[in-house]
């Protein structure tokens, strides 16, 4: 798949993962973060798996005071104006890719920015609301706007994961601690050897990611801003058993980067175009019948995936059962909503050839555990750090479960939470076992 194709499709994903908690039908609106309770029995022991112990960033004395220069560049910007270009260089299973799409983004402190890719994603803060909008299916969502800069994890979906993608720099530009917020990503970070780029050295972090990739950040030496982002993708294909893995990096160079000039006003107004749906305002059952068409009855797509023990579960291992199972992630308010009815009919079925995996969306693992833990949730749940999975599933409003027959084929797709819907799953999972 081309650059365009990944990061289209990619984006599309998280704006709807983005808005997923706002549907009406699921939740009380007022209390759309409530916290579910515990799903199992009052007098069942509850034996929740101890967590992982916290790891702390390994950060070289070098790469520390880099850090440094780079917080306090960023940290003391007024303003900034970026261009540049993302290249996807990929040598997978014989098949080689070399694509490009141009990006342009602006900055005004506090909240004021603007990011759009070629690739039709547009991401805009008016300073009171943050829009976020895929010209190709044209499609929106929205979310106030912090009032102030705030940690990268505090802006709201789907921003930190589109610029994390697409604009890097942009987001240390919102960030109120951008070097915490930058070790925050990593479990090591050290000062490699400079990179040249026409005849002058820049500084260079070599950051090994959370998420299995490596990231090679460069460093203007006069600003301290950043100047391109390489980020290698490659280990994590080939932990997915990806064939012949020999290249897989996207690049992301700025070449025009500049600091406290005064952007037009008119770069951070923005309203919908005639026709654009805000994603959160779509009915549910439109949704639920493009993934129905796209899904059942056929066979269900495979997928590996590790367990919170770092056990690889594989959909094959599970063949002659009926399978349900549930895309979800913590911040998602209908999930949470939906889970101890999940918990309940786990229950009740797991002894009786049914299976059931939760597939936490593209979340940190120890945000995860956290919530098992005070929710004392004992269905299996399976890290889908990238969304990849849930990529095939056709993922786009979460929750989403998915009854796969003893077949091995998708009987039924759900999509939200309402009131009827803990009924209809057990009638599904019934129907499945016949």
């Amino acid at each position: 798949m081309k650059l365009r194709q990944t990061l289209t499709y990619g984006m599309f994903a998280l704006l709807a993962l983005g808005i997923s908690a706002a549907r009406a039908q699921t939740v009380d609106p007022a209390k759309p973060d409530a916290q579910p309770a515990p799903a199992v029995k009052p007098d069942a022991p509850a034996t929740p798996a101890q967590p992982a112990p916290a790891v702390e960033t390994k950060v070289s004395a070098e790469a520390r005071q880099l850090l440094d220069q780079v917080n306090d560049a960023y940290a003391h910007l007024k303003s900034l104006a970026l261009e540049g270009t993302i290249y996807g260089n990929f040598d997978v299973a014989g098949e080689k890719h070399n694509d490009t799409l141009k990006l342009s983004s602006s900055f005004e402190a506090p909240n004021k920015f603007r990011h759009y890719a070629e690739n039709d994603l547009l991401c805009i803060s008016t300073g009171e609301r943050i829009y976020s909008y895929l010209k190709a299916k044209n499609r929106y969502t929205t979310a106030e706007a912090p009032k102030d800069r705030v940690a990268n994890e505090d802006l709201p979906r789907p921003i930190p994961m589109a610029l994390g993608m697409e604009n890097p720099s942009l987001l240390i530009a919102l960030s109120k601690e951008p070097a915490k917020d930058l070790i925050d990503t990593a479990t090591e970070i050290s000062k490699s050897e400079d990179t040249q780029i026409d005849g002058v050295g820049f500084p260079t972090l070599h950051m090994q990611l959370k998420d299995q990739t490596v990231r090679t950040l460069v460093i203007d030496p006069h600003s301290h801003l950043v100047r391109k982002v390489i980020t290698d993708v490659s280990s994590v294909l080939k932990a997915r058993n990806s064939p012949d893995v020999k290249l897989a990096t996207f690049t992301i160079d700025y070449t025009t980067v500049t600091a406290d000039a005064s952007p037009a006003a008119d770069l951070f107004a923005w309203v919908p175009p005639d026709g654009a749906k805000d994603i959160a305002k779509e009915a549910a059952p439109d949704e639920t019948a493009e993934a129905a068409a796209m899904l059942e009855g056929k066979a269900a797509p495979a997928f590996k995936l590790k367990d919170m023990e770092g056990k690889q579960i594989s959909l094959a291992d599970t063949k002659g059962h009926v399978v349900v199972l549930d895309f979800w992630a913590t911040w998602c308010g209908p999930c949470r909503a939906a889970l101890p009815h999940l918990q309940s009919l786990y229950e009740t079925k797991r002894g009786q050839g049914v299976q059931f995996f939760a597939l936490d969306q593209s979340e940190e693992k120890d945000k995860v555990q956290k919530f098992i833990e005070e929710t004392k949730l004992t269905v299996p749940v399976l890290l889908d750090s990238d969304g990849e999975v849930g990529g095939k599933y056709f993922v786009t409003g979460i929750p989403q479960t998915v009854v796969i027959g003893k077949d091995g084929k998708v009987a039924k797709v759900f999509i939200g939470f309402g009131p009827a819907s803990a009924e209809e799953l057990a009638k599904a999972v019934e129907a499945a076992l016949k």
